[in-house]
């Protein structure tokens, strides 16, 4: 996992489309932009924005990806992520094996970041994080979830 800002990000030359999501990110906090998918480049990158609140982290599953990488912002709120290696979880559940994108995992965390503001959670394939987590209190959250495709 990478942690950073979103103007920050293209300084990572392993991104890709970094200065494709830096400008979603200006023209969507200077819009009026719903909820909803939005496709930048295809499937090869697209956001996908949401409006929640956030959870207890009991409520929540560890997951991840192994088709694209996650580039998790918020534009309004805070929220924790916690991350943990894949390795170290016991699978739960997962949809790979049917073509889909995320297995979910219970076990212990090895650490969390909050989210807010312009930083940025960059999550890769071992990457396993739990979303969607309340700092303190259970807030309303929006999010911008960049699916940027694996091509490792």
């Amino acid at each position: 996992m990478i942690v950073t800002t979103i103007e920050k990000i293209t300084d990572y030359k392993d991104i890709p489309y970094a200065e494709d999501i830096v400008k979603f990110v200006r023209e969507f906090k200077n819009s009026d932009m719903k909820t909803g998918r939005y496709d930048i480049h295809g499937d090869d990158l697209f956001a996908a924005v949401s409006v929640y609140d956030t959870e207890p982290e009991a409520d929540r599953k560890f997951e991840n990806h192994k088709k694209y990488i996650d580039l998790q912002i918020l534009v309004k709120g805070t929220e924790e992520i916690h991350w943990a290696p894949v390795e170290k979880l016991s699978m739960t559940s997962e949809e790979f094996s049917k073509g889909g994108d995320i297995a979910f995992y219970d076990g212990d965390s090895c650490g969390n970041v909050l989210l807010n503001g312009d930083n940025c959670a960059i999550l890769f394939e071992n990457d396993a994080h739990k979303p969607n987590v309340m700092h303190k209190t259970s807030e309303n959250v929006v999010k911008i979830v960049f699916k940027i495709k694996n091509n490792a």
